[in-house]
């Protein structure tokens, strides 16, 4: 009986999803394969993405299932999208307005302006919202059983961002999410859950596919396959001179051995979160002297890589924990000098490099504002300072997002 529900389910959203605005005998047909997006089967049949969507009734082009059928439209029978209706929210008690921004699939920024709101925090219950970009929020009638809704932090992300996913069942499954090659960290309860996701700072520009796949109790699996844009970040360049006699640091052997080490603790994923809020600065004074995703240049070499952090000035000065977390390693490594890597749960990371002297030790359990140590020069430096950095796995992702937001 459950299996004959699911079908009889899973039949209808085929048809809602399916069912094209012309439906002609002789039309090309298109069985989604896991891993496409709209854009590159419109780039197969050579017709726009806007026509394609259009031809198929898509509300949502960002979202299409495997398995689903499209008709495909040939020039002269392809349709013209009208623009999608204005759409508005009228804010409950306990909304915030990164909630709202997630569910629509919006940047809180984006949001605000929108609307002319000011202050991120200053909001009213039974305010009404204008939800700018309308079509890109995804309709609960548009998912499989049991998908409820899934909402994104945001469908159009910059390179080396957190993403932030919601995702509520109508019925208990076990939910799992990939990334293209990559798993989603994921938490929940087994209706509700929510999950971050990596941008690398180097990725291509492009459309990348998330897959969330729920796998039933009575053994049967449903799968939607939500597309994420991908945009270019606002990164700069920068060329690096290093201290004097340290130029020996720059050797691929030792910058890879030293990788390799991180990488066996970044691919350990603590099953829980430790952190609760927003982030605070891991410094008293928050004077960025280098920002994460800058490309790099070393000594006049070409520009072959990125800022994996953030960069603060000074000497000397205390370094704290910016959140809950537990010392994972409290060493002195080549590249990073005395070094200070804290686990906060869910595969995320924070870094504190080139310290002149830390003061924690590992397994140690920290809260947000503990003394972890103080800014140095040791390592692969051009001077003092604290290199802040933070990563989803092996993933370097903006540090500052991380306060400027409360995630989740």
């Amino acid at each position: 009986m459950k299996h004959f529900r699911y079908f009889i389910i899973s039949l209808i959203a085929a048809l809602l999803l399916t069912g094209p605005a012309q439906a002609q005998s002789n039309e090309t047909t298109y069985t989604v394969q896991a891993g496409d997006t709209l854009s590159h089967i419109a780039l197969k049949y050579n017709v726009s993405v806007t026509e394609l969507a259009a031809y198929n009734g898509l509300a949502n082009p960002n979202l299409i299932l495997i398995g689903q059928q499209l008709s495909i439209p040939d020039a002269s029978s392809a349709i013209a999208a009208t623009a999608a209706p204005a759409q508005t929210y009228t804010i409950q008690s306990g909304d915030t307005l990164f909630q709202i921004a997630s569910r629509f699939g919006l940047r809180v920024a984006r949001l605000a302006e929108a609307n002319g709101i000011a202050n991120a925090d200053l909001i009213e219950a039974g305010q009404v919202l204008t939800i700018p970009d309308a079509a890109q929020a995804i309709a609960p009638t548009s998912l499989p059983f049991p998908f409820e809704s899934i909402s994104l932090s945001e469908t159009r992300i910059d390179q080396g961002r957190t993403l932030i996913v919601y995702v509520t069942l109508s019925s208990a499954a076990d939910l799992s999410a990939q990334f293209e090659d990559r798993p989603v960290f994921l938490s929940g309860d087994g209706l509700n859950y929510w999950g971050i996701v990596g941008i690398h700072a180097l990725s291509e520009v492009g459309v990348y596919s998330l897959v969330f796949r729920a796998a039933l109790p009575d053994g049967s699996q449903s799968a939607v396959t939500q597309n994420v844009i991908v945009t270019a970040g606002p990164y700069g360049v920068e060329t690096i001179n290093v201290v004097p006699g340290r130029e020996g640091l720059l050797d691929i052997d030792v910058i890879r051995a030293e990788m390799a080490q991180l990488n066996l603790i970044w691919e350990q994923v603590t099953p829980y979160k430790m952190w609760n809020g927003a982030f605070i600065y891991p410094v008293a004074d928050a004077r960025v002297t280098s920002s994460f995703g800058t490309r790099r240049s070393y000594g006049g070499g070409p520009v072959n890589g990125y800022h994996a952090g953030t960069d603060f000035g000074g000497l000397g000065n205390p370094i704290y924990a910016p959140a809950a977390g537990v010392v994972v390693l409290a060493e002195a490594l080549n590249v990073r000098g005395n070094a200070v890597l804290i686990d906060h749960g869910m595969g995320l990371y924070s870094g504190y490099w080139h310290q002149s002297e830390s003061v924690v030790h590992v397994g140690q359990q920290l809260a947000p504002g503990d003394l972890i140590g103080y800014i140095g020069d040791t390592g692969l430096v051009t001077g003092p300072h604290l290199h802040w950095e933070m990563r989803l796995g092996s993933i370097a992702v903006e540090p500052l997002q991380w306060v400027e937001d409360q995630i989740p």
